[in-house]
């Protein structure tokens, strides 16, 4: 055998390595993450520890320790997995059609809160929210805990629109309102419809996620509202 042959040999051999040490880390993490999810929604924040997780996930601590240092940390990895994004999707529509751009980050955003699970671990920051006040450090507090991702980027895009001179964001009585005001208006009329209903009423069955009449009538209230020339 040559030495380039070997070289290529043992440099197959470190590539199928790593690649089954990275597959073994994320499987690891997606227990600890389905897990911990688990756990707090059944047992609460505050009476599920580390241990039990890891327990659960069949991990050892150290395994557990090492990527989430503090409980804190874990929910916090909990509450993103539950906001992510499929890849598709997570790129910002460009500005230039407000119309697609909203429709396009509203449907996210209605398939996200109608997600199995979110509004559970919604009630959960809630409920536990005056006495774990390092929750707020995580999910922040009001509206940020139905908010995910969705609201910077909302807020980005609609500034890109505004920059673009195809919305103008002007209040009732002609004074400018920051783009976070207009998303927080948008992202209200979605989520006031598909997930804080499912918070306070124990027989609310939420609509399909695919009828899109909530997305569209926000989405029409929002052009009548604030696109240049309307």
């Amino acid at each position: 055998m040559s030495v380039a042959d070997r070289d290529r040999m043992e440099t197959g051999g470190d590539t199928c390595r790593a690649g089954y040490h990275a597959q073994i880390k994320a499987e690891n993490r997606a227990r600890i993450i389905r897990a911990a999810r688990d756990l707090f929604l059944a047992r609460g924040y505050d009476k599920t520890s580390l241990a039990q997780i890891a327990r659960e996930a069949r991990v050892s601590t150290g395994t557990l320790f090492k990527r989430y240092p503090s409980k804190a940390a874990l929910f916090a990895a909990v509450t993103s997995e539950q906001w992510q994004l499929d890849v598709q999707y997570a790129a910002p529509p460009p500005p230039g059609d407000p119309r697609y751009g909203l429709d396009h980050i509203g449907r996210d955003y209605a398939c996200l809160v109608s997600r199995p699970g979110t509004a559970a671990l919604c009630r959960l920051i809630i409920t536990e929210l005056p006495q774990m006040p390092e929750l707020a450090d995580i999910v922040g507090t009001g509206f940020a805990i139905d908010r995910g991702p969705f609201f910077d980027r909302l807020r980005d895009y609609l500034d890109t629109e505004a920059q673009a001179g195809t919305l103008d964001f002007r209040s009732a009585d002609g004074q400018p309102q920051p783009a976070s005001a207009v998303a927080e208006q948008f992202l209200g009329m979605i989520c006031g419809q598909l997930l804080w209903p499912q918070l306070v009423r124990a027989d609310f069955v939420p609509p399909d996620p695919t009828d899109t009449t909530i997305v569209d009538e926000a989405v029409a209230l929002m052009l009548t509202r604030y696109r240049t020339g309307s």
